[in-house]
């Protein structure tokens, strides 16, 4: 590094600041305790949009999901790579140990995940004996993925729309990510099956208890487990055994469940019971409200206080 020259920190590659798109959105996720990941939607409608800058060394993975097919050159350690088109919905897959440069000639609009390698290795107590070393697919390759492909379908819009989204959504969504990485390509075996019953009593009470105190969703998978004594991976498979819902459903449902007790039993605004329960604003809960009951809100008041 030349002297006075600012360190890069690896946020520049959390970010994808190397890519040099100003209307990147993002969000981020605490699945695993010793780790972070982050989704980023990036696009670029002109063409030639050039070489990228260079991204910082770091011990961690870029798995980028097409939204629109793409094509341009790429360099990995020197050497230039056979890049065909990546078509739409399918990954490339990079390793920023690796020193790689893009030159991107098409427009381009993908969803990117920087994918610390913690958030990998850290499931090993959950996929049973034997280190994940990394995960095998080829720089460059147009990986055809109905999983991945169906996991950046659903977390596109919490990216676009970060301040509607559930902490505990995006924490689900990407630890599942994690755990597909870790068993199709990271020679891991499958999550052991739960025990019959899912959760102990006091460990069910216990989350209940923990997600009705922050119905904003903000509360990461991650502690809610530890609370329970039990890995994210475990703990959330657990839940949906006891309940019948994953985490971050029976939050919604919860969050749902209040606000209908609020509108029969008080005379708060939409715009109050919305903020009470933990939506961003009024109109967010009117579409989640909306898609679980088929009403919006004010038309079920109506009819329920008729």
């Amino acid at each position: 590094m030349q002297q006075g020259m600012p360190e890069r920190s690896t946020a520049s590659n959390q970010y994808m600041d190397y890519l040099r798109v100003e209307s990147a959105k993002a969000v981020k996720t605490s699945t695993l305790s010793k780790s972070v990941i982050t989704a980023t939607h990036l696009s670029k409608d002109a063409p030639n949009h050039g070489y990228v800058d260079q991204h910082v060394t770091e011990d961690a993975f870029l798995l980028s999901v097409q939204l629109k097919d793409y094509h341009g050159d790429l360099w990995v350690d020197g050497r230039n790579v056979v890049f065909p088109t990546s078509r739409r919905g399918n990954f490339t897959f990079y390793d920023y140990n690796r020193i790689w440069q893009a030159d991107m000639k098409s427009a381009f609009d993908c969803l990117n995940f920087h994918i610390p390698r913690a958030a990998i290795t850290s499931l090993e107590a959950d996929l049973g004996p034997g280190r994940i070393e990394t995960l095998d697919i080829l720089p460059g390759a147009d990986m055809d993925d109905a999983t991945v492909r169906g996991i950046a379908e659903a977390l596109l819009p919490a990216v676009n729309a970060p301040e509607n989204a559930s902490g505990i959504f995006v924490d689900h969504v990407c630890l599942a990510l994690s755990v597909h990485l870790a068993v199709t390509y990271g020679g891991a075996k499958a999550l052991a099956p739960v025990h019959t019953g899912g959760l102990a009593p006091w460990q069910l009470n216990r989350a209940m208890e923990m997600m009705d105190a922050h119905l904003s969703g903000d509360l990461p998978v991650a502690a809610i487990a530890q609370a329970c004594g039990l890995s994210p991976a475990y703990f959330t498979r657990a839940f949906k055994q006891s309940t019948g819902f994953p985490p971050y459903r029976w939050m919604t449902r919860r969050r749902i469940d209040k606000a209908m007790a609020l509108m029969r039993n008080t005379t708060f605004s939409l715009g109050e019971i919305a903020y009470t329960c933990g939506f961003s604003d009024q109109a967010h809960f009117t579409r989640v409200f909306s898609g679980i009951t088929g009403l919006a809100p004010g038309q079920w008041k109506r009819r329920v206080l008729l």
